[in-house]
């Protein structure tokens, strides 16, 4: 590889000393932790001291864990035979276990305060191809961990890229109030005090009430990064990408990986000139990839693939709109491109009761979070009755309510193949969960300010909150997802038991209608729409005093994280999954295309590929044992393959298209197979995406078929 006349500087970002470790790819490695493409199905091991566990067990945990939460392992889905870390892609063979050998760094990008610490981490195989570098950027997705990303990952590491991640500042630093003790970057815990500006995070009080007051009034309560750092990280996500990619940069060109040394410096020799830079994601990770792209004026990132991306389109001006068009329905400029906030609020209150006599017969206890025997409901009938007392539904029967929470759902944009996903959603708490956590995140609150009412706690049943004990605080930077209820840690209803606090989905109101604090969801929704209804043009406005303060807050925080869909003519693949009940195609992919088309038109290289039978959530199907629907990763893997034969080799992007794919139980097979499920992109069982005379048009591509 020829040298350039480039210096190795350290970026001036990085802000902690960087961690270094190898792996050897038997006993350890980068990629399964060890455990292999089948040891990943087996039950994550415990450390030998729960309440003290090591950096090492920590690792091995966290990446178990994350590779669980994002993919469906189930063979009958197609896991280790159509895809999984031993499996072949197109350009790469794959080996026996899936392992990869190779170096490991860690360290924190910061101004040197600590406040934000967003974590990076690249992994450089021994195989790395240095004639012909690659680097895959992978930020975490949801409010992961650094690791989070690691399913998205493996395809880099597969393809003797190195991997390059990133938590962009929403990492699963938890700070519990209790024992005053938070995470260092390795996972393990300690005070406060004794860790200081190497802490993940460090909750922070207000001038009104400081940490100690607070906990000493709302005693055991938990403060989690991505809701409570004051920082609204996803106005940064975009750079928090380029951040990791230019470190990455400074990696690959130290001495003991490719530099060139000359007398006393060290020059590069993996430049972004001569190396392939794909960046990634799926949902928040695929949104922050996308932000990235939008931002890079270097030329750091030469494409894009991401998966179902939380991305929020700008709003164009009324008589620049377009309208999207699927089979005889019609959603206009106005309905389309909604933030996420407006929707995900809007769920928050009618998905409860929409859900309402939906039993999920195939078992699992949303208090223990695990799969169990028996059944239970999806929804609530108690939301329903408080609903109707709030007169926020007007219909009387129970029966009547659900439809017509059901119809609001859908009059407002959404896709009636989603409704059966929504139960799922709403039975985990997706809605309850992201709808009280961005509030809080893009409205810069404190955890002292009790947003709403809520707060974050460990707590049983109706109980009020406890003590989190030491060995599930040391679980949580390896099983949580950063966004409660999750690992133990519930949203809780600071208003119940007499202002003790309950477990919001225990929550009563006046009438003892269990109606999980509709009080609490109906505050969210109004720092949406700024009016005391659920709508903008409903209710009064709110003006003057708290409510009305907190909601341009909120609102500001939205302008900060606002996609411009400008990609500035790189070529960039996004896949969704129609059927995605949490970031609904209608608000974002599909908007975000016809916006980019509005602004890029002739220059743009963006392809979308939606994918029938096919959501948000791939490892939902394994909780839940679904076979309606297709793992979402397979094509995530495929695209992926695309885009680097694209760069490598100059062949032609993938037209937008509709995927016709088929589930399990479509077809009776016993196993997702190529032939019998999943059409190949570009197939002729495809179905073609087209915009033209500002229309966005998405065939329902309703084929029948059997290769």
């Amino acid at each position: 590889m020829a040298t350039t006349n480039q210096v190795n500087t350290l970026p001036s970002f990085v802000s902690s000393p960087i961690t270094r470790h190898y792996y050897d790819g038997i006993s350890d490695d980068l990629l399964t932790a060890g455990a292999g493409q089948v040891g990943l199905m087996a039950p994550t091991p415990t450390a030998t001291d729960p309440e003290n566990p090591t950096p090492a067990e920590i690792r091995k945990a966290t990446i178990l864990n994350q590779y669980k939460a994002l993919v469906d392992l189930r063979p009958q889905a197609g896991y280790g035979t159509l895809y999984g870390p031993a499996v072949p892609g197109k350009f790469s063979i794959g080996c026996s276990d899936g392992k990869v050998a190779g170096k490991e760094y860690i360290a924190y990008a910061d101004d040197g305060r600590g406040r934000q610490n967003v974590t990076m981490m690249v992994q450089i195989p021994d195989n790395f191809d240095r004639n012909h570098p690659c680097l895959l950027a992978v930020p975490s997705p949801g409010s992961r961990g650094v690791y989070g990303a690691i399913a998205v990952g493996e395809w880099g590491l597969k393809n003797r890229c190195a991997a390059v991640y990133t938590d962009k500042g929403t990492g699963n630093g938890i700070h519990d109030l209790n024992t005053d003790t938070v995470n260092r970057i390795d996972g393990t815990r300690s005070t406060a005090a004794e860790v200081g500006k190497d802490a993940n995070f460090i909750a922070r009080g207000t001038a009104e009430m400081d940490l100690v007051t607070y906990n000493e009034q709302y005693p055991f309560r938990i403060a989690q990064k991505h809701a409570h750092s004051q920082q609204n990280p996803e106005a940064d996500w975009g750079k928090n990408v380029l951040d990791a990619v230019e470190f990455a940069f400074y990696l690959l060109n130290l001495e003991e990986n490719f530099g060139a040394v000359s007398e006393k410096e060290v020059f590069k020799t993996i430049t972004k000139e001569n190396t392939i830079v794909i960046a990634s994601g799926i949902s928040n990770g695929g949104a922050a990839s996308l932000r990235a792209a939008e931002r890079d004026r270097q030329g750091l990132i030469d494409a894009v693939v991401v998966s179902e991306p939380n991305v929020n389109p700008r709003q164009l001006p009324d008589s620049e709109g377009f309208s999207i068009v699927q089979g005889q329905k019609i959603f206009p400029h106005q309905v389309h491109g909604q933030p996420l906030f407006d929707y995900i609020t809007y769920y928050n209150l009618y998905q409860p009761c929409a859900s309402a006599d939906t039993t999920l017969a195939f078992g699992w206890d949303p208090a223990k979070r695990k799969p169990e025997s028996g059944s239970f409901p999806a929804g609530k009938p108690g939301r329903c009755a408080a609903l109707r007392s709030a007169g926020l539904l007007k219909s009387n029967t129970l029966e009547e309510q659900i439809a017509e929470a059901q119809k609001r759902l859908n009059d407002c944009g959404t896709l009636e193949s989603t409704n059966t996903i929504a139960h799922l959603y709403n039975a985990a708490f997706v809605y309850a969960a992201i709808a009280t956590l961005y509030a809080n995140a893009y409205g810069r609150f404190s955890v002292v300010d009790n947003l709403c009412g809520y707060s974050y706690a460990c707590s049983s049943g109706s109980n009020p909150p406890i003590a989190k004990t030491k060995a599930e605080l040391a679980s949580d930077f390896q099983a949580s997802n950063g966004i409660p209820p999750s690992n133990g840690t519930n949203l809780i209803n600071n208003y119940g038991n007499n202002g003790a606090g309950i477990d919001f989905r225990y929550s009563a109101d006046d009438n003892n209608n269990r109606d999980e604090y509709l009080q609490g969801a109906n505050c969210l929704r109004q720092l949406a729409t700024g009016t005391t209804g659920v709508t903008a043009d409903t209710g009064s406005r709110l003006t003057g005093g708290e409510a009305a303060a907190h909601f341009n807050r909120v609102q500001a925080g939205i302008q900060d994280i606002i996609a411009s869909g400008d990609l500035q003519g790189k070529p960039v693949i996004i896949i969704h999954g129609r059927d995605d009940a949490l970031l609904h195609v209608n608000f974002t992919s599909r908007s975000y295309y016809g916006l980019n088309q509005k602004i890029e038109r002739e220059s743009s290289k963006l392809v979308y590929i939606e994918v029938k039978n096919a959501h948000h959530l791939d490892a939902f199907n394994q909780l839940f044992d679904i076979n309606t629907q297709i793992p979402l990763h397979y094509y995530l893997c495929q695209a992926l393959d695309l885009m680097y034969d694209h760069l490598k080799n100059g062949t032609p992007l993938p037209k937008s298209q509709v995927i016709p794919a088929q589930p399990l139980n479509s077809t009776g097979g016993s196993v997702l197979t190529k032939e019998d499920n999943l059409p190949e992109i570009d197939s002729n069982l495809t179905c073609p995406i087209t915009f033209s005379n500002d229309v966005l048009n998405v065939p329902e591509c309703n084929r029948s078929w059997r290769v």
